[in-house]
Formats: structure tokens, sequence, C-alpha cells
């Protein structure tokens, strides 16, 4: 039997299953069943294969017959940059559900291939190690509403879970489109990470884990994702560096590679300013690191603004941001 972890949290939660009639999402569907773990499930068509309404109709037939709520969304067509755009796509539907209907967990069905392919395509990227780990558990918050993202396989293998399908005679849908290599992921699957795996499962499972785990002790107090939140403020210490670039994507920006780089330069100065993109600025000033939305627009400071960032020792561009979002004075929120 396959194990799963999150089993109390799963039982004491309203579950939300990312259902996509694969070979993952199935045998998590039957999985979730067998541990007696009540849920529904959402599944999105992005309707670029033939197959996807079958996909769409199995999701609805599976739901009717074991009396679960069954969510769809039709997407529209994605011109460009369709892993990306496909990832916002499925998370916004995701937290729409999770909001309108309260849901506490929402469960996503990666597994140790997963896991080892993302490591890869990273490592090759250039990344810190904190990047190149998939979590296996972290929580996010969308208005005044915070839930867990759980990935209860991600020490399971793709074989293990075929496996149990095929033992129990469970249909599945394959996806073709895991044969095109324009999408990155299923190059490093083909040409590195299935042979890698196959050879060395059980050692790679373990360092997986292992980083898993040291992940989730650097993380654990700020891997609270909030969309209305558009500032981070912390208190400077030896994970600068890793905080700044988990702040970034909090608030929608990636920092590249040669940003990184950049931002490297100056990490150990008392003072410095960066903007990145035009979209995210850096600061770090009497020990404190601030990082929030840049503001292109200009800003005249009232005598009262001016005195309250005087006081407060807020520094250049974080007082414009400031000026021009809230009224001022504000109870700053700093993260400890």
């Amino acid at each position: 039997m396959i194990e799963l972890k999150f089993l109390d949290e799963l039982r004491d939660g309203k579950n939300l299953l990312a259902f996509s009639a694969g070979v993952d999402s199935t045998a998590l569907y039957f999985l979730l069943k067998l541990y007696d773990i009540s849920f529904d499930i959402a599944i999105v068509d992005y309707d670029i294969r033939k197959q996807s309404k079958l996909e769409v109709s199995r999701a609805k037939s599976l739901a009717f017959y074991d009396n679960k709520k069954c969510f769809v969304y039709e997407s529209s067509a994605i011109s460009s940059n369709f892993e990306h755009r496909a990832r916002e796509i499925r998370y916004l539907f995701f937290q729409s559900i999770i909001l309108e209907h309260d849901y506490t967990n929402l469960i996503l069905a990666h597994q140790l291939n997963d896991s080892l392919e993302w490591f890869l395509m990273q490592f090759s990227k250039g990344t810190s190690v904190s990047n190149m780990i998939i979590m296996p558990k972290t929580q996010r918050k969308i208005q005044n509403k915070t839930y867990s993202i759980l990935r209860p396989l991600l020490s399971v293998d793709r074989e293990s879970l075929k496996g149990f399908l095929e033992d129990r005679d469970i249909f599945y849908f394959y996806d073709f489109s895991n044969n095109d290599f324009k999408f990155k992921r299923n190059y490093f699957r083909s040409k590195f990470s299935n042979i890698f795996l196959k050879e060395f499962k059980d050692g790679i499972k373990f360092s997986l884990s292992l980083l898993q785990e040291n992940n989730m002790k650097i993380y654990n107090e700020i891997d609270v994702y909030d969309d209305v939140r558009e500032y981070y403020i912390f208190s400077s210490c030896d994970l600068d560096f890793l905080y700044i670039d988990k702040f970034s994507k909090c608030l929608h920006y990636v920092l590249s590679k040669k940003q990184k780089i950049e931002l490297n330069k100056y990490i150990y100065l008392d003072h410095f300013s960066l903007v990145f993109g035009d979209k995210i600025v850096v600061e770090k000033f009497h020990n404190r690191i601030y990082v929030f939305r840049q503001v292109s627009k200009k800003v005249v400071f009232t005598k009262q603004q001016k005195e309250y960032f005087r006081k407060n020792r807020i520094p250049i561009k974080f007082r414009k941001f400031l000026a021009y979002r809230y009224q001022i004075p504000i109870e700053l929120q700093y993260i400890n």
C-alpha cells in the first residue's frame, strides 16, 4: 500500500484535489478514497488536445459516482509561454474555489519524478538550492483566507503509482503532449530524470527529503503568500538573500540570474537601494531590508509625511511607496 503524507491534516480539513485524469492525480484520487479522506475535485480544460474533453468527462463521472463536487474551468487559448500561463490560470481557478467554498487544503499530485525534474531544471539554470526544491507543504493567503497546499505523494515515484492503478484495473489518461520537447520539463524527463531515477531512486528520494526538511526550517515563518500584501520588511540576518528572493516571488516577480548576481554584490553593504525590472525595489537601511512594489509616478510629500519618515528611519524609495499607497501615518508590519 502506498503511504500518503499529512493524513491527520487531510482527515481534519476540507480538501480540494487538483485533478487531471492522468496517472498521478488518478492514483491520488483512489488513494485518498482508500484512506477514507473526504475531498472534492477541480479540473482545467486548456483545450489544446482532443482528449481534454474526455478527461473532463472522466472527472465528472468519478465525482458523480462518488458523490463529490467537480469544479471545471474551460480556459481560453494560450498563445505564448504556455507552461507559465497555464500555471497562473490553474492557481487562480483553485483560489477562487477555495475562497467561495472555504476549503482548507489544496491537494496536488506532484510526486518524486516531478521533484527531481524540477531540481534538475533549476540546477541547470543557476539558482539557490532553496529554489530547486518542491515543498511537500506550504501555506498561502488570499484575501483573509489562509489555506495549505499539500503534496502527499512527493516521496512516491511515478512507476509505483502506475503499478497501483494497473493492479486494480483503474483507467487513466496518458497525455501525449509529454512527448513534445518544446516543453522543457519533457526534455529533462526523457533525457535525464527518468534514467537517473531508475538507477538511483532510493538515494535521490532520501536526498530530496533532507533538502525539503531544511527548506521547511528556513521558510516556516515566511511561507505565507498574501495576494494583497505589497511590501515586506525584515531585520537583516544571515538569510537576507533567501528572504529577498522569496519575498520578490510573493510580489509576483522572479529575480533573474543576472539580477541575483547584482543583488549579491550589494547584500553585505550597510545601505543600498536597487530596482529590478521596474517592478520591485529592494532597500537596506538601518539594519532592515525592505522589499516592495515600485512606484513610478511622481509623489510630493506633505510636512506630516516627512516628519513621519524621519522619525521611523524610512529609506528614500520606500517613502515614495508609502506616500502613494497608504495614508500616513501607517502602522508598519514587520517580519520577525
